[in-house]
């Protein structure tokens, strides 16, 4: 009796084992592998070059170093997906659902990524450059020395997303969102940040020299030793920013805002530390600042992180030259070190 007991856990174990690796995919799959639901199933290593995965499940699925090359994952189901050193070179992944998955050190060779959510995803150190991103979604996505140089990121939204130390030059990321970002490090050389939402992120140490930030909204931004270095910083709100150590030479800051707007016919008693409520948000509402608090991430901002950058741009220590342009009336701290 023992040994049949015996004999039968053997055999369950095996049919687990077995069912849970690769080995099992549905007859015909690959190439055919059109709607097939294989969640949570171990296809390490498996070779899916060429197959066709249009709608198939395969969250929480284990790809690491899979071979999707040229594979079909149209509207496919990929969230919470290991694909560590996958490859997924000239893949189709078009409105695909990678939320929370792992594409660390994978290769995405003139993948296709348009309109994929890849929103909390982990795509640290990897190569993005000839990656088509349209309409991607990478907020909370972790992309730490990741490349994306000369990428078209127009309208991204990667807010509260890790991209410290990535390489971004010449990258368009024109009109997107990053706020609560962290890009500390991070190479933005000749970018495109123009009428971008960069409120409350980390650009600490972050080359931006001869980057384009027209518009920008930059308000309770850190960016503590970063290269401005002949930046187009123009119409740019700087409320509430940390610039302490900025390299500012070459800067064109015309029609910056470098310190706090108040509201019309405020009195000369008039502190936004003493208001609440209604009050604080109607007077707000009023200044330049307004733009700020209809930032997606900032509307429910509660008063105590409201108030804390409600004051004029730290510039302690920041370096500029002849060919700085300052704000109209603008008068430089005497802390700034002037270049020849």
């Amino acid at each position: 009796m023992k040994l049949r007991w015996l004999v039968g856990l053997i055999t369950l174990g095996l049919a687990l084992v077995l069912t849970s690796c690769g080995a099992s995919l549905p007859a015909g799959c690959p190439p055919d592998c059109i709607g097939e639901n294989l969640a949570g199933r171990n296809l390490n290593e498996v070779d899916l070059s060429n197959a066709n995965l249009i709608d198939t499940t395969l969250t929480k699925t284990s790809m690491i170093r899979a071979n999707l090359t040229n594979a079909n994952l149209r509207g496919a189901r990929m969230d919470q997906a290991n694909l560590e050193s996958a490859t997924l070179d000239q893949a189709q992944l078009l409105g695909t659902d990678l939320r929370n998955a792992n594409l660390r050190n994978a290769s995405l060779s003139q993948t296709d990524l348009r309109g994929a959510d890849l929103s909390g995803a982990s795509l640290t150190r990897v190569d993005l450059t000839s990656t088509v991103m349209n309409g991607v979604d990478l907020s909370k996505a972790e992309m730490i020395g990741s490349i994306l140089s000369n990428v078209d990121l127009n309208g991204l939204d990667a807010s509260e997303s890790n991209l410290s130390g990535a390489e971004l030059s010449s990258s368009n990321l024109a009109g997107s969102i990053l706020t609560f970002s962290d890009l500390s490090g991070a190479n933005l050389q000749g970018a495109n940040l123009s009428g971008s939402l960069l409120n409350l992120l980390s650009m600490v140490g972050s080359d931006l020299s001869n980057a384009d930030l027209s518009g920008a909204l930059m308000v309770g931004a850190n960016l503590t030793g970063a290269n401005l270095n002949g930046a187009n910083l123009s119409g740019v709100s700087f409320v509430g920013a940390n610039l302490s150590g900025a390299d500012l030479r070459g800067a064109d800051l015309n029609g910056a805002i470098l310190t706090l707007p108040l509201p019309p016919n405020a009195p000369a008693d008039f502190d936004y530390q003493t208001l609440t409520g209604a009050e604080l948000r109607s007077a707000i509402l009023q200044t330049s600042l307004a733009k700020a608090l209809f930032d997606p991430l900032m509307i429910d901002l509660n008063e105590l992180s409201i108030k804390a950058f409600l004051k004029d741009a730290q510039l302690q220590g920041i370096i500029y030259d002849d060919q700085t342009i300052w704000p109209l009336g603008f008068d430089i701290p005497a802390s700034a070190i002037h270049s020849p």
